[in-house]
């Protein structure tokens, strides 16, 4: 039986389909079998940058405040200084440099995150996975946690569009949070709640299932410690 089983786990794996990214969200589970033979990241740990980028350019361009001025005219009227030939408007009047770097220093650190914290988890749950004898790699874990990034990364373009259009800053409209102040007893616990923070560690647990073979309790339980990680976070978040 153990002869067969391999024999038939050999030809699976040359059959199989390498993963896509464009097709996760509408079919997860299908993607972490794929990745469990054919991991795949550099294409997908790009896109998900992108979407971040894409959420960090909106407010800097678009929001108040941001490095383009809101109202071109006023500041075109009121700095022309005269030359020699003609007259000229100043090309760096109206940009905001306070907001571009603090917007820069902002980007550094966002992108750091979307970039550090997949490697290092993979390299968490890798070392997990060798304590407990389990048959996996460390480029299929990040392969299959940068895949679960993608939903954050959506979160994340969703709240900085949000923002902007509602002119806020640091507005979570994607957690329980919009319900109650900052200075609410519950506050920590319903960010922690955050839709895409969520649904994030569900993914994880089930690609632990699906790429890595984990028993289902094992994968549960670092789902659950990984959202008391959230909370924990959370909380010390709101005593600073």
């Amino acid at each position: 039986m153990e002869q067969r089983s391999e024999a038939y786990d050999l030809e699976d794996i040359h059959t199989v389909k390498k993963p896509n990214i464009f097709s996760f969200l509408f079919s997860p589970m299908k993607q972490f079998d794929r990745i469990r033979y054919e991991p795949r990241a550099l294409g997908p740990m790009f896109l998900i940058l992108a979407i971040v980028l894409v959420g960090l350019l909106i407010p800097l361009l678009a929001g108040q405040g941001g490095l383009l001025p809101t109202e071109i005219g006023d500041s075109y009227s009121d700095e022309m200084y005269v030359d020699e030939y003609n007259y000229e408007s100043d090309p760096f009047v109206g940009i905001n440099v306070e907001s571009f770097i603090t917007g820069a220093v902002v980007w550094i650190v966002v992108l750091g995150i979307f970039s550090i914290v997949p490697p290092i988890l993979a390299l968490l749950l890798f070392a997990f996975s060798k304590m407990h004898n389990r048959e996996t790699t460390y480029g299929a874990l990040y392969s299959m946690t940068v895949f679960a990034s993608l939903v954050p990364s959506i979160g994340f373009l969703y709240i900085m569009i949000m923002n902007t259009i509602a002119s806020t800053y640091g507005y979570i409209y994607t957690a329980p949070t919009v319900f109650v102040s900052e200075e609410h007893l519950l506050y920590p616990f319903l960010a922690s709640l955050e839709v895409s923070t969520i649904l994030f560690i569900i993914l994880i647990t089930v690609g632990l299932m699906r790429t890595a073979a984990f028993d289902r309790l094992v994968a549960l339980a670092i789902g659950v410690g990984m959202y008391a990680m959230v909370f924990i976070f959370q909380v010390i978040g709101g005593m600073l």
